[in-house]
C-alpha cells in the first residue's frame, strides 16, 4: 500500500500506517530519540522515516506550476518541521470522474425523488455486485445456498469484522496497483488500516466543495493562497505540504497547532499568517486553538469533524473568524456521511446532520440489525459505494443517531440524523494547569498494543485507565514490563499526562462500561 493524505480531517484517524514491530534488546534511551518523538513507542513519527515515493509518483496529475506553489509550502521560512510527504495519486483519467461526481452532488443525483421515499435503485445493484466479488459475501452465499438479491438480505457488520481480515471485504474483480493506506482509531481505538482508493480520497474535496457552497460560500483556488489547512494539536503529528488535484494543484498542508511542532518562536504565527488558508478543516479542539493564537486569519469556511462541535465552540469559532463553520461526520471506512451546515436544533435540543449527496445510503438498526422506525434511536448503518477497494454493506460505524426523512418542494428527499452521537471532543489536565488532548494519548495506547480502552479523569484530577490488551499485550498493562526496549504504558502516560495513572486491566470489552463512543471521558469543564 501507499501513502494516503488527509484533507478534511473529519474522520476519526490514527497514524497514517500500523506501527512497527518493536525487538529492539536494548533498554529505553531518551536521549537517543529523533526530534519530534516523545517516546520510543512513536518512532513511526520520525520524520520522513515512511517516505516510500517520489513527488512524480504522488502527483502524476500536477502541473509545474502545481509543484511550485507546494515547494513553497516546503521551504517557507516558517515552515514547521515536517514530518511526512504524501500526494493524491490523481491520474489525468481520474479527473473527468471528479467532474462527473461534483455535478452529482449539485444536482442532488443519488438522491431518491417522488411521492413516496424508495431506497436509492443502486443499492441493491451494489449488494448483486458485491455477493458474487467480494470474499466475505462469496463464502456466506456458500453456506447459505443462495446469495442476498436485495439490502433486506445483508446481516450488518462491524469495525471488528474489518479487524479480523480486512482482505475478506476487498473485491477480487479489482486491480490493486493503486492503493493507497489510510488508517481509522474507530470507537474502540485499536487502529485499523483502510485500503483506499485515490478517488475516493480525492472526491472528499468535491463534497466539501458542495458543502460549502450550500453554506453560500464559492471555494476556488485562489493564485498565491493555500487552498486548505487541516490543522491538528497534539505532541506528534504527521504533517506535510501537499497539493490538491482536484483544485487544479492548489497548495494545501497537515500543520500541527501545538509548539513543539515548530523550529522556533513566532514561526507559527508568521506561517499560518502568510499561508491565510481559504480553508480550515480538524477536530473541534484543534481549531479552537487555532483560533486562540495572535494571528488574523480570513477563511472562506471551516470544516470540524471527528468529533463532536459544542454550540459555543462552534459560536467562538464563526466569531472569531467570520465564516461558516460547518460540522462533519465520517469515518475513514466510509468516508463523508452527514454534515450540520447551521447548528439548529430540533426543538427539543437535537443536532441535525443531512446526509450527503453521494453513493452512501444510511439506516438505522437495532442491536440485532432490524430496522426501527423513523424517529426511533439505534445504530447508524451505513452502505456506500464509493470506494472501489472497500464497498461496504450495512456497516455499523459505532455511532447513535435518530433517522428522518424530508423531502423538498423539488420533491426531492433528504436523509436526516437527528441527535448523532459520537466520539466526544475531551483533553486531559495536567497536576501543572497544561491541557493534553486525547489524540496523544491514543498515540502511545494504541502503539502499546491495546485493543480498546476508557480512560477518565475524575474532577479531582485523578486519571484512570481501564484497558483491553490485545492477545499480544503482557496480561496486566500496569505491572508486567512492556516489551524490550520500551516503558511501560503506564510510565509513558504518566509522563505525559503529569500525573500518575491507576490502572485496571479487563479481559472483556464489556467490562470498558456502556457506550462505544466513551473511549475518553472527563469530569473536569473544559
Amino acid at each position: 500500500m501507499s501513502e494516503e493524505q488527509d484533507i478534511t480531517g473529519a474522520h476519526a484517524n490514527g497514524p497514517s500506517a500500523a506501527p512497527p514491530q518493536r525487538t529492539s534488546p536494548a533498554g529505553p534511551d531518551l536521549k537517543a530519540l529523533p526530534r519530534g518523538v516523545p517516546d520510543p513507542a512513536l518512532a513511526e513519527y520520525e520524520a520522513f522515516s515512511a517516505v516510500a515515493l517520489t513527488d512524480t509518483e504522488r502527483w502524476p496529475s500536477l502541473s509545474a506550476e502545481g509543484f511550485a506553489g507546494m515547494q513553497a509550502l516546503r521551504d517557507h521560512p516558517h515552515a514547521p518541521a515536517w514530518v511526512h510527504v504524501c500526494g493524491d495519486r490523481v491520474m489525468p483519467e481520474d479527473l473527468p470522474v471528479l467532474r462527473e461526481r461534483a455535478a452529482d452532488a449539485a444536482q442532488r443525483s443519488w438522491e431518491p425523488r417522488g411521492e413516496v421515499w424508495a431506497r436509492p435503485g443502486w443499492v441493491d445493484e451494489l449488494v448483486q455486485r458485491v455477493s458474487t466479488t467480494v470474499p466475505h459475501y462469496r463464502a456466506l452465499a456458500r453456506r447459505e445456498g443462495r446469495a442476498p438479491r436485495s439490502l433486506d438480505d445483508v446481516a450488518p457488520v462491524s469495525r471488528d469484522d474489518l479487524g479480523r481480515g480486512v482482505a475478506d471485504f476487498v473485491p477480487v474483480d479489482v486491480p490493486l496497483d493503486r492503493v493507497l493506506e489510510g488508517s481509522s482509531s474507530g470507537s474502540t481505538g485499536a487502529a485499523l488500516v483502510v485500503p483506499l482508493h485515490p478517488l475516493s480520497t480525492a472526491a472528499e474535496v468535491v463534497y466539501l466543495t458542495d458543502l460549502a457552497a450550500r453554506a453560500g460560500v464559492t471555494w476556488e483556488a485562489e493564485h498565491g493562497r493555500t487552498c486548505l489547512l487541516n490543522v491538528v494539536d497534539q505532541r506528534t503529528a504527521f504533517t506535510y505540504a501537499s497539493a490538491l488535484t482536484a483544485k487544479g494543484g492548489a497548495p494545501m498542508a497537515r500543520v500541527n497547532v501545538h509548539p513543539d511542532g515548530w523550529r522556533a518562536p513566532g514561526d507559527r504565527e508568521a506561517f499560518f499568517a502568510d499561508a491565510d488558508a481559504q480553508v480550515l478543516s480538524g477536530n473541534p479542539l484543534s481549531l479552537l486553538a487555532l483560533a486562540d493564537l495572535d494571528v488574523e486569519l480570513h477563511p472562506l469556511v471551516v470544516f470540524s469533524g471527528a468529533a463532536h462541535l459544542a454550540p459555543g465552540a462552534r459560536r467562538r469559532l464563526e466569531q472569531r473568524w467570520g465564516a461558516p463553520v460547518v460540522d462533519v461526520y465520517g469515518t475513514r471506512e466510509a468516508g463523508l456521511v452527514a454534515a450540520d451546515l447551521t447548528g439548529d436544533r430540533t426543538t427539543d435540543g437535537q443536532t441535525r446532520h443531512t446526509v450527503l449527496p453521494r453513493r452512501v445510503h444510511v439506516e438505522i438498526l437495532d442491536e440485532h440489525g432490524t430496522p426501527v422506525r423513523d424517529g426511533e434511536r439505534g445504530d447508524v448503518v451505513v452502505t456506500v459505494d464509493d470506494n472501489p477497494y472497500l464497498p461496504l454493506l450495512r456497516y455499523r460505524t459505532g455511532d447513535t443517531a435518530a433517522l428522518v426523512r424530508e423531502r423538498d418542494a423539488e420533491g426531492t428527499w433528504a436523509t436526516v440524523l437527528v441527535g448523532l452521537e459520537g466520539r466526544a471532543a475531551v483533553r486531559f489536565q495536567t497536576a501543572d494547569g497544561r491541557w493534553v488532548p486525547s489524540v496523544d494519548t491514543t498515540q502511545l495506547l494504541q502503539a502499546y498494543g491495546l485493543a480498546a480502552w476508557h480512560l477518565h479523569q475524575a474532577a479531582d484530577g485523578t486519571i484512570h485507565l481501564t484497558a483491553l490488551p490485545t492477545r499480544a499485550t503482557p496480561p496486566t498493562v500496569a505491572t508486567v514490563p512492556a516489551q524490550p526496549g520500551l516503558s511501560t504504558l503506564d510510565t509513558a502516560l504518566t509522563a505525559l499526562l503529569g500525573r500518575p495513572v491507576l490502572t485496571t486491566t479487563v479481559s472483556d470489552p464489556r467490562d470498558l462500561g456502556p457506550g462505544a463512543k466513551r473511549r475518553f471521558s472527563s469530569d473536569l469543564d473544559i
